[in-house]
């Protein structure tokens, strides 16, 4: 290794800038057992969540009535009473605000009928589901996170600039706005951090946040300048998204980048 190389290693450490203490991040535990199912009932219904954390499923029991709002494919199986109804919802407008943060132009509508329902959810990806309860509150999915939620509760995509261009997981985050029930999926296991102060999270881990935390997209404090263009420009280690205030951060135990890169030297080639 030659001497910039050793530079480069020393002076990527991560410091606070300030020179202060370094941020505080709790892991907050939802069950003693990562793998124990979770269950909950609310106003608008029964919920369990099982096959955690790496192949995780979702069952709503509905009672007559009550509807729950999904994003397309989520669906596994339902009751043969259950009423699916699928279209736009919002307005076109909010429509193209969902897309573009990264969920379907449409959205499927279940509603009870009878006697009530149940329905079977699971996420595309191979990982876990988290449940979020807001009340009169607002909470930011990433891109592809938004599994299904219940009736008060608004979708609609905020732009972010550059800082999200730059983080590599959109130009749009999802905002859920209101009170109601909301089920949200990640690859790999989910990890809620209750976050006081400064906090940073590599961007590809973030699965969520709530509206009470303030963040940027930047690159790790202490990286030299030369880092800094090279995470700018080629998405390389050290683009994070750094946190401040109080508030919940939920992050993913694995990020789909990292795993093609590991994957790609194994797959099929055509040889000549």
């Amino acid at each position: 290794m030659d001497d910039h190389s050793i530079d480069d290693v020393v002076e990527a450490e991560l410091v606070p800038e300030n020179g202060g203490s370094a941020s505080v991040g709790n892991p907050s535990n939802q069950a003693a057992d990562a793998s124990e199912p979770i269950c909950g009932q609310t106003s608008q219904l029964t919920y369990e969540i099982s096959q955690r954390p790496d192949f995780s499923v979702l069952k709503v029991d509905l009672a007559q009535g009550a509807k729950v709002y999904a994003e397309p494919s989520a669906m596994v199986s339902m009751s043969a009473d259950m009423h699916l109804k699928a279209g736009f919802r919002g307005g076109v407008g909010r429509s193209l605000g969902r897309m573009l943060g990264g969920e379907s132009l449409v959205v499927n509508t279940f509603t009870a009928q009878a006697g009530g329902g149940e329905i079977l959810f699971a996420a595309g990806a191979a990982g876990d589901i988290a449940y979020k309860r807001l009340e009169n509150s607002s909470l930011y999915l990433q891109r592809g996170a938004y599994m299904l939620n219940t009736e008060g509760i608004d979708l609609t995509g905020k732009w972010q600039g550059a800082k999200g261009f730059f983080s590599g997981e959109g130009l749009v985050l999802l905002k859920a706005s209101g009170t109601g029930d909301l089920f949200f999926n990640s690859y790999g296991a989910i990890l809620p951090i209750d976050v006081t102060g400064d906090f940073i999270v590599d961007t590809g881990y973030v699965v969520a946040f709530e509206d009470t935390l303030q963040y940027r997209v930047t690159v790790l404090p202490g990286l030299r300048t030369a880092g800094k263009v090279k995470s700018f420009f080629f998405g390389g280690e050290g683009l994070v998204c750094q946190f401040s205030g109080t508030g919940r951060v939920w992050v993913q135990t694995r990020q789909v980048s990292s795993f093609l890169a590991f994957a790609n030297p194994y797959r099929p080639t055509k040889s000549n």
